[in-house]
């Protein structure tokens, strides 16, 4: 029977899981692994909606959506005219040297964007919701909460609230941004919106951050931003469980991360002071952007939305890593000594780095031909197609050879993975390396193949701070040397070979999080996987008949390359592609908790409400939000 055990432990996800729910951790002697958290009684919950703060958002919010549009169009009307004004007088009263061209050019684009709004005057989301186009984009794809219509205050407008509140707000931001920087007071009000939303739908916000995030690294300190954003994020999603209208769904997962979490934080505690301090913040709350994946898609329409999220959001970013790619001069410091002749430049995107954007570009050419191949997508496969060839060619023009190959082991794994017939389909790939080998130019095969060439500067140069990392990582097994580069190099110098200069990280994602954040931490990772591998095993039969069996196969393949990748670069330095990595792996558990409530509903022949898996499960779990 002792083999039974090991491989249960091996296979079991769901014996082990059970015994789980049934340990007892916390106070009131309640189950800490409850299937299912939301609502934390009737009481509670109206005593947290009578809080002044939150009946100011809620008020807020309702306010905003029943304005007319006209209301909006006139505020920014006003806005853009007054802006124009004012740094026109500036400019010609004080004869100043150069034209304010930004504000004039931001002056021009609102009053030129406020013209169709001012002959619209429907409430805003009465007019968002009826328009197909509008519905469509702000409350299926971004899944803005909607709102029900019971009524109208047409008869209470009043001159007062129709022009001269929207007029003195107008010229009160045009003013205000004259002796700010205006970009910034737009920023702050752009700001202020999107948390108002996101109390209001943190669908809304956790769509938005995916949709945006290849424009987040252009924006100073974008780490804090992301952390501030998948914050806002969280804090929303919370309260909703609190409140009864969203459900948590406690697994294994969410128990290694929280303790990940905190060796995580004991590290940034104890180790090189508060920046290390704050880094370990920063990567926490990127950690936790796994739990919103898991919780908040809560069904295939979601998982397709997030999913096609991220393959819209790669194609303006992968033209323009393309076209940069030819335009700017070349990257010397990306670029190894032994292919600086092969090599005229290599694509970075909004990154600034060609193996962060090689990350990015992993997650979206796999789902894009992950979607391409799923027989369920026949009229859009043509686009996914698209997507792929763009993505691949970005991809191999970033020149990352690890890169490549994750994405070429993982299309394997996703084609053995999919069918059970997979030797008649690995039979069409290999019939095509052939063909592709005499199509792909000969300097990206060279490239491809100095990996295995240990005199390649780039490798030597992997293998030495490889050494050295493994020696630091020797010396400080417990607790690790810090959080972030700064922590990384100040001690990784301790233990550096000769001729080797500071790196900001080991090139690897394992030694990393060794280094970093000790062996416990480690160790809980590895274990995160092992359990990852035991679920997908046990859930096959799950998955088998779901509608979001590809969708489930080829997020696994996704990880899978991610971790290939992370064994010869640290794929987390960036905040952003740390972000994406947990939402990949959040995926991964929604969509196999999606297989399993869709295969127990067809063998209980359920055909009645199954609410809490609905689309918009805001309106479905509650109908008083």
């Amino acid at each position: 029977m002792k083999g039974s055990k090991i491989l249960d432990f091996i296979f079991g996800y769901e014996s082990s899981e059970e015994k789980f729910r049934q340990s007892r951790v916390g106070t009131a002697g309640k189950n800490f692994s409850d299937t299912l958290i939301g609502g934390i009684g009737n009481a509670y919950a109206k005593k947290i909606l009578r809080n002044p703060i939150s009946r100011f958002f809620t008020s807020m919010n309702h306010k905003l959506a029943i304005t007319p549009l006209r209301t909006y169009g006139i505020a920014l009307l006003t806005f853009g005219l007054t802006t124009l004004l004012i740094n026109f007088a500036d400019y010609y009263f004080r004869a100043l040297p150069t034209s304010p061209a930004p504000e004039l050019i931001i002056g021009v684009v609102f009053a030129i964007l406020a013209l169709p709004l001012i002959l619209i005057n429907a409430p805003t989301a009465e007019f968002l919701q009826k328009n197909p186009v509008t519905d469509v984009i702000f409350f299926e794809i971004f899944c803005l909460h909607r709102v029900r219509q019971s009524g109208t205050d047409e008869g209470r407008s009043s001159v007062v609230l129709e022009w001269i509140c929207p007029i003195t707000v107008g010229i009160a931001i045009a003013t205000l941004g004259f002796f700010l920087p205006l970009v910034a007071v737009l920023g702050v009000i752009a700001g202020i919106i999107f948390v108002m939303l996101a109390i209001s739908s943190p669908e809304f916000s956790f769509m938005s951050t995916i949709f945006f995030l290849p424009l987040i690294p252009l924006f100073p300190a974008p780490s804090i931003l992301l952390s501030a954003l998948v914050g806002v994020t969280m804090i929303s999603f919370l309260s909703k469980v609190l409140l009864g209208k969203r459900l948590f769904h406690f697994e294994q997962y969410d128990a290694i991360i929280i303790l990940f979490m905190l060796f995580t934080l004991i590290s940034g505690m104890f180790n090189k002071g508060f920046e290390s301090f704050e880094s370990s913040l920063i990567l926490i709350i990127l950690s936790s952007a796994y739990f919103l994946a898991s919780n908040i898609i809560v069904n295939r329409r979601l998982a397709d939305n997030a999913v096609n999220l991220i393959i819209a959001s790669s194609v303006p970013t992968s033209i323009y890593g393309i076209i940069t790619y030819f335009q700017n001069p070349i990257l010397a410091e990306w670029i190894d000594i032994s292919f600086k002749d092969n090599i005229r430049s290599r694509a970075v995107a909004t990154f600034g780095n060609p193996n962060i954007f090689a990350v990015f570009l992993i997650i979206s050419t796999l789902f894009s031909l992950g979607f391409a191949i799923d027989d369920g997508r026949k009229k859009s496969r043509i686009v996914y197609i698209f997507t792929f060839l763009l993505n691949g060619t970005a991809l191999a023009l970033t020149w990352t050879r690890g890169a490549w190959i994750a994405v070429i082991l993982a299309v394997f794994a996703y084609i053995i993975i999919l069918s059970r017939r997979a030797p008649k389909l690995l039979l069409l790939p290999a019939l095509a390396i052939p063909a592709l080998l005499y199509l792909i130019p000969e300097s990206f095969i060279t490239r491809l193949m100095s990996i295995f060439n240990l005199g390649d500067s780039s490798i030597s140069y992997r293998l030495s701070i490889w050494r050295s990392s493994l020696r630091m990582f020797a010396d400080r097994l417990f607790i690790g040397v810090g959080v972030g580069d700064s922590a990384f190099n100040e001690e990784f110098m301790k233990y550096a070979e000769e001729g080797v200069s500071s790196p900001h990280h080991s090139h690897n994602l394992f030694i990393e999080i060794g280094c970093e954040l000790g062996i416990f931490a480690l160790l809980l990772f590895a274990f995160l996987l092992i359990s990852r591998v035991r679920h997908r095993a046990t859930y096959a039969r799950y998955v088998k008949s779901s509608s979001v069996k590809s969708l489930c196969t080829v997020s696994g393949a996704v990880l899978f390359a991610l971790l290939a990748f992370g064994m010869t670069d640290y794929i987390w330095y960036n905040s952003s592609m740390c972000f994406l990595f947990w939402i990949v792996f959040g995926l991964g558990s929604a969509t196999l908790r999606i297989s399993k409530n869709e295969y127990d509903e067809m063998s209980l022949s359920q055909t009645g409400d199954s609410s809490m898996y609905s689309a918009n499960s805001n309106i479905y779990i509650s109908t008083n939000e």
